[in-house]
């Protein structure tokens, strides 16, 4: 299992420069039919933001979410980690037979395709934090030493997305309803996640059934980063449980990679 792994990032490493490339073409290529082309990956999770700030706090008067941190605020750099997560896991799910034609090459790696797909999705999202660190920055939470902790709740995120990717992909030559399927997971796990709400809303009872949700360890944490609110080791049960979930998730993930990989030609 560990030599799988270290298999894995060394060919990362090795493939540094193909992996580059592949993901600026697969980021260009979304758009590539499309007149305004590379805006639409800008200009439509704005839309969505603009959309749910006004219904959420015009229309249903959610105004202050969490405490004293102005709701668009707290939407904002919320949302940025759930585009990110959500657009990964969708288009990292169908990367093996997007790249069909790569996967009867046996001298390449495709193990690579999904990571491949992540980058990709970066440049938006590292796109959408300076955008963030700007309205944080307007509102008077101005960059310091929490900051630097987005690195941190970013790699996070890049670990439990492999491992989702590894399984989901692996499986979707075989199940290609994986990718509705998916699309239902996913809105549960919006609207379950504290994205549009904050925790201090329901009752402290229920406060557990939400913190198994990884992705609320994750969206917290860009919080605490964007308004110095607290540190990642403050968390030490929700760390240990989060890191467990995600090396679980790689470990299964490597195991149905590993099973699948030789029928992949045979499906694609």
């Amino acid at each position: 299992m560990f030599k799988d792994f270290y298999s894995f990032f060394k060919d990362l490493w090795l493939n540094r420069k193909l992996l580059i490339r592949f993901s600026k073409n697969d980021f260009k290529a979304r758009y590539a039919g499309s007149f305004f082309g590379v805006f639409w990956a800008f200009f439509t999770p704005f839309v969505t933001i603009v959309v749910y700030w006004f219904v959420f706090e015009k229309g249903l008067k959610a105004g202050m979410t969490d405490g004293s941190i102005p709701f668009i605020c707290f939407l904002v750099t919320g949302i940025i980690a759930w585009f990110f997560f959500s657009d990964t896991v969708l288009t990292a799910t169908n990367c093996f037979r997007d790249y069909s034609y790569l996967v009867k090459k046996v001298v390449f790696n495709i193990r690579i395709l999904p990571t491949a797909k992540l980058l990709s999705n970066l440049y938006t999202h590292f796109f959408f934090i300076g955008i963030a660190l700007i309205l944080t920055a307007i509102y008077g939470f101005y960059p310091g030493l929490h900051t630097l902790q987005l690195i941190y709740y970013l790699f996070c995120m890049v670990v439990l997305v492999t491992g989702i990717t590894w399984i989901s992909s692996s499986i979707q030559p075989f199940f290609s309803d994986i990718s509705p399927l998916i699309n239902i997971i996913l809105q549960v796990l919006m609207w379950g996640s504290p994205i549009l709400w904050s925790i201090n809303t329901f009752p402290a009872k229920f406060h557990f059934m939400f913190k198994l949700n990884p992705l609320f360890y994750i969206v917290q944490g860009y919080r605490d980063s964007f308004f110095g609110t607290g540190w990642f080791w403050q968390y030490g049960k929700m760390t240990l449980y989060f890191w467990a979930v995600s090396i679980a998730l790689l470990i299964v993930g490597s195991l149905i990679y590993t099973k699948m990989r030789p029928h992949f030609s045979d499906v694609l």
